[in-house]
């Protein structure tokens, strides 16, 4: 928990010297996407997106994407290219939709106390998803580098 911050949820800074490993990783998808349609892995084409996949891909923990429209996607889920941006919904739509990432994430995997959950996707994602997230025990680190995602929202 960051002293002053107001935040109930416990946060694990992320930091290379870090000794928590994750549990699992998110990765927020994004606007570039390519124009048919592909397995999420490859779907989303943004550099930071293409980065941030890497650098999961090589964590061997688990790791999926998270899309403001669908929640949360494995890397071999095939789907459509689409438009929608996350930034724009309303608070009530941003809330619900980091219970349901949250609910999803504990039918795929068995997080829960200890466990550690590395965001890495722009600021309205993370900010979705870390009281959700916390409510299941689990301690959130976010992305340290590049952590801001002008392309977020899809």
């Amino acid at each position: 928990m960051r002293p002053g911050d107001g935040s109930a949820t416990p946060v694990a800074e992320s930091s290379p010297a870090s000794s928590t490993a994750a549990s699992v990783i998110l990765v927020g998808g994004g606007k570039a996407q390519l124009s048919q349609p592909a397995v999420a892995r490859d779907l989303y084409v943004s550099p930071q997106f293409v980065q941030r996949r890497a650098r999961a891909e090589a964590s061997g923990v688990p790791w999926f994407v998270v899309s403001g429209r669908w929640g949360l996607l494995d890397p071999d889920d095939l789907l459509a290219p689409y438009s929608f941006s996350f930034t724009q919904q309303s608070v009530n739509y941003r809330r619900a939709w980091g219970r349901f990432v949250a609910e999803q994430l504990c039918l795929v995997s068995s997080i829960g106390r200890g466990d550690v959950v590395e965001i890495c996707a722009g600021a309205a994602y993370t900010s979705a998803l870390t009281a959700p997230i916390g409510y299941l025990g689990a301690l959130i680190r976010r992305e340290s580098a590049g952590a801001s995602d002008s392309a977020e929202g899809r």
